[in-house]
């Protein structure tokens, strides 16, 4: 870019756009800018409005022409900026020119997209380590440049190239901790379902790759590292079921060759150093592969040391021993969803639903492996593992269940809409009216139900009444009898006439208690014993005995 040329087309654009259609009289941005007071604290405490006062009331303030300003202007003015000698000024005029842009942005004046093109542009001709001094401003800025961003338009497309191209720059041996803190800036900038940020293929890093000596294939150690090849992609035993014996075979032998290597010597309290983690000779190294110079990471990978001559050290070693074990067990819980004649999952992505070629067999084997790995307490001093990092294996293989549930659902957003204002209104004033004093209870006893038995008259008064316990004269149950035998004269219904046969009887037994309890016992059991009530009251014979009166007592 020509920044010689940016003041000439400033001072045109300001002049093609002034609302009289005359000369701007704005002072120059870099005379604004470098009015701004320096401080010590620029990366960590951002510039308010209420800062600069008097330098926003003398910037112009129509937004086209403020825009092409900052365009033109401002970006010679970061270059000059940047090339300040002094590191600590440098930073300062740096960090007061994007607040500057950034205030003006909030005020209305411009767009955001210009502050993440300033940043861009700083990034790119700074170096790495003085990038790495300068994230701070971003993360303290977090909220103002990453507001509302969306990864498929600007300024959020900003964002995520030109921290994918200062990503690209890092070494990933020496500035690993400086690219963790820009992914988890990402993270934190986009919503979780941004698709920019998911792998929604489903794609295996086929790029990590793990390069051993040259040995007998069938040796233990040639067996060992090319499970690595399966652990770094799966799938591979998917798409070609005729490796799955092969695999089959190097990884019980693998995991025979582990659970070998146990002692109590294996935990982590007892460990001093791993071997795993010791540095190899340049001989060592440029025998599996890894270049002596570190400069080149076209082939080095840290992740493990694969000399022959390390072999036996890193079996004995406990945390190597854990890390095979946690490979093995994740990829047999994803194997295992996979046996053939097993139902795919249901979900529309269909790049993640991959083909099932698992024999039985197979699977009978894995799921033997993975129970091995979790057994029970008393068996893990066996295998030199503990029972947290077990428990660890089964809470990342659940959790993990949810991620791909999630996805095979084409990573559907968690963001829920806002609630209208009118429903916050109306739950405000419900909390408002139960905060308020509450009306007396309509029911005298606490419920209706004790009311309605309170109100029921009870006590001695209901004793009194003689029709409670007054027993009625035998002459009453005869008249019903007769009443019921008339009935059974001239109806033919079965039902009735059983329901009426059993009222006489019913009423016959109680006619007869009630005569004994009005008349004379011993006249009454000599002489109507054996009798029915009717007898009781017929016209007297001389085959029978002389009807008794009965008195009431």
């Amino acid at each position: 870019m020509d920044f010689g040329a940016l003041p000439n087309e400033s001072a045109s654009s300001s002049q093609a756009h002034s609302p009289s259609g005359s000369v701007s009289t704005s002072p120059p941005l870099a005379d604004i800018v470098n009015s701004i007071p320096l401080r010590p604290d620029a990366l960590t405490v951002p510039l308010e409005p209420a800062d600069l006062p008097d330098i926003l009331q003398g910037f112009v303030s129509e937004s086209t022409a403020t825009t092409l300003i900052l365009e033109l202007e401002g970006k010679k003015l970061l270059y000059s900026c940047a090339t300040i000698e002094n590191d600590t000024e440098r930073v300062q005029r740096v960090c007061n020119l994007l607040d500057f842009a950034l205030i003006l942005y909030e005020l209305g004046h411009c767009e955001l997209r210009l502050t993440h093109e300033y940043i861009e542009d700083l990034l790119d001709i700074q170096t790495i380590d003085w990038c790495q001094s300068f994230w701070p401003y971003i993360l303290h800025r977090e909220d103002r440049l990453a507001k509302n961003l969306d990864g498929q338009k600007r300024p959020g497309r900003d964002l995520i190239r030109y921290c994918n191209a200062l990503l690209r720059r890092l070494s990933k041996t020496q500035n690993s901790s400086f690219a963790g803190q820009i992914l988890i800036f990402l993270a934190n900038a986009f919503p979780l379902s941004e698709r920019s940020g998911l792998n929604h293929r489903g794609e295996f890093d086929t790029d990590n790759i793990t390069v051993w000596e040259a040995d007998d294939e069938r040796s233990l150690y040639s067996r060992f590292w090319s499970l690595q090849r399966i652990f770094a992609d799966p799938t591979t035993l998917l798409a070609k079921p005729e490796l799955q014996p092969e695999f089959q075979d190097s990884l019980k032998t693998v995991m025979d060759e582990l659970r070998r290597h146990t002692s109590a010597a294996g935990t982590t309290s007892q460990r001093t150093k791993s071997p795993a983690s010791v540095m190899p000779t340049p001989a060592e190294t440029s025998a599996v592969g890894t270049p002596i110079e570190p400069e080149d990471e076209t082939t080095f990978a840290p992740k493990w040391l694969t000399s022959k001559s390390l072999f036996e050290l890193q079996l004995q070693d406990p945390l190597f021993r854990r890390a095979i074990y946690a490979q093995t067990y994740f990829l047999c819980d994803f194997l295992l969803a996979h046996v053939v004649d097993t139902p795919p999952p249901t979900g529309t992505n269909k790049s993640v639903i991959y083909p099932r070629t698992i024999t039985p067999d197979l699977a009978k084997f894995l799921k033997a492996t993975q129970d091995t790995i979790s057994r029970p307490p008393s068996a893990w001093a066996a295998v030199g593992l503990e029972p947290a990092f077990t428990r660890s294996l089964k809470s990342v293989v659940s959790r993990d269940a949810n991620w791909q549930g999630w996805k095979l659902n084409n990573s559907p957003s968690f963001e829920k809409p806002s609630v209208p204002a009118s429903e916050i209104e109306q739950a405000k004033r419900e909390i408002d009216g139960r905060r308020g004093m509450k009306r007396a209870y309509r029911f005298k006893m606490g419920t209706p139900a004790l009311s309605r038995l309170s109100s029921t008259p009870t006590g001695i008064e209901l004793l009194r009444n003689k029709q409670r316990y007054a027993i009625p004269d035998p002459e009453v149950y005869c008249e019903k009898i007769r009443e019921a035998r008339d009935v059974l004269t001239t109806t033919t219904d079965p039902d009735l006439v059983k329901e009426t046969k059993e009222g006489i009887a019913s009423k016959e037994w109680r006619g007869l208690r009630a005569a004994r309890a009005q008349s004379t016992r011993y006249d009454f059991a000599r002489y109507f014993t054996g009798r029915s009530l009717e007898a009781l009251f017929g016209p007297e014979s001389e085959t029978e005995p002389k009807k008794i009166k009965t008195e009431n007592m």
